[in-house]
């Protein structure tokens, strides 16, 4: 089985330093900043204002498939495959909903259900069109779940959701939330054919992937590390991704810990959108890291206003801020500081990373700016941005193709699109922060 540890191993080839650093200074000294032209011309799109993070509605009025029980009590449709009503008998015979998943890591479900039960760990799996969940969590209380959330997790369950809910029914919840996610996902990239921006993938598979993308979540640490040595030998701190070469799928675990609840859901989130990223157009270990990256943020940051921070960090403690030496409470606050101390790193610099590990926090603040600027330009340029960057090169053109995505989607170079994008972060207001959900 070929596997690949993104953010810490990137299988392939090594980029020749010495001509990426010729192209990049070549676009450095001979491309000469374009001043803003009037109104009404092609470049009229950089006239960004605000922040598009908390500005763009996606998926609006979006809603799962319903349950439906017929009159004995059994699920006839639903919007995913659940254990949960698997093993209790509640599905039909005859059941509209997305198929049982008949392989976990490439070889039978049980082998890998069973392991962990030295942990007491008793996950509820969730299968979803493009994705399988693998879900153990403890109690939550229902609080945490917006008024729509209760509503259409209800349906799930025969009995009354109390004010705490089990971990079957946070299970459930969070398979809901994928689902959402992913429908904002498509919405930003035009996959979603009920919208006037609809573009076809045009490629098979789970968003262009061959098989089902899969996320494992626990409750604690050490499940999570063991998990990771067990079946990789290796694990990230907070979250870890995968790769099986054979079948390109995109896998994902992570732990809750004592992160709070709204603060575990940007991290799930997160990692979300990363697996989504990646399995856009099929699986490629060469992207920029800044891309997948920046997404990832953008849309952690999207439904937590109130929480500004590195989520894969955690809460801030004084431990972590000595670990990582930089105040990463304000992003707006930070971005901003490096922009005017001429720390914040080329985008032809920026462009050749390829690994997680290499960007560093204040990096991944300047990637999830740089995105969030892109996407205030539309979903469109957006959709065309990735498109380019997605095909398949060879390593030693990763900057050529950015190159060529920025033109095709912006009307500029690299160089020209980080001074706009200077520009924009310099006078913008960094939004009040907000309270609560």
């Amino acid at each position: 089985m070929g596997r690949q540890v993104l953010g810490r191993q990137v299988l392939g080839r090594q980029v020749k330093a010495l001509s990426v650093r010729v192209l990049a200074l070549v676009l450095v000294l001979l491309v000469p900043f374009t001043k803003a032209q009037p109104a009404g011309d092609p470049l009229a799109h950089f006239a960004v204002t605000g922040d598009p993070g908390s500005q763009l509605e996606l998926a609006p009025g979006w809603m799962p498939q319903p349950v439906v029980r017929i009159a004995s009590g059994l699920i006839t449709h639903a919007p995913f495959w659940s254990s949960h009503w698997a093993d209790t008998g509640q599905l039909a015979k005859v059941s509209n909903h997305p198929s049982e998943p008949k392989m976990l890591l490439k070889q039978p479900p049980e082998n890998v259900l069973k392991w962990g039960k030295e942990y007491k760990v008793k996950p509820v799996v969730i299968a979803t069109p493009h994705a399988v969940l693998v879900l153990s969590f403890g109690p939550m209380p229902a609080k945490e779940m917006s008024r729509n959330e209760k509503a259409w997790l209800q349906t799930h369950f025969t009995k009354k959701l109390k004010r705490r809910l089990n971990p079957v029914q946070v299970a459930h919840l969070f398979g809901l939330r994928y689902l959402r996610l992913e429908a904002q996902f498509k919405d930003l990239l035009c996959l979603d054919p009920d919208t006037k921006h609809y573009r076809d993938l045009m490629v098979g598979g789970h968003f262009g992937s061959k098989g089902r993308s899969e996320l494992y979540v626990f409750p604690k640490e050490e499940p999570y590390r063991e998990f990771g040595r067990h079946f990789f030998g290796a694990h990230g701190k907070h979250v870890s991704w995968w790769w099986h070469k054979q079948t390109e799928s995109v896998l994902g675990a992570l732990y809750r810990g004592n992160a709070r609840w709204p603060e575990f859901h940007a991290r799930f989130d997160h990692l979300v959108a990363h697996n989504l990223s990646y399995q856009f157009r099929r699986f490629q270990h060469l992207l920029p890291a800044w891309v997948p990256n920046g997404i990832a943020h953008y849309f952690a940051k999207r439904h937590a206003k109130h929480r500004n921070t590195y989520i894969l960090l955690g809460t801030p403690t004084s431990k972590h801020q000595t670990e990582w030496g930089w105040d990463k409470d304000n992003w707006w606050s930070e971005v901003k500081t490096l922009v005017k101390s001429g720390e914040a790193r080329r985008l032809t610099t920026l462009g050749i990373q390829t690994m997680y590990i290499d960007l560093g926090p204040r990096y991944h603040v300047q990637a999830w700016s740089l995105v969030n600027y892109m996407i205030g330009m539309g979903k469109v340029r957006f959709r065309t941005f990735l498109d380019v960057i997605m095909e398949d090169v060879d390593q030693d053109s990763i900057l050529e193709v950015q190159q060529e995505a920025f033109l095709r989607a912006y009307g500029v170079n690299m160089v020209q699109f980080e001074k706009r994008w200077k520009g924009w972060v310099s006078r913008t207001k960094p939004p009040k922060r907000r309270r609560g959900r």
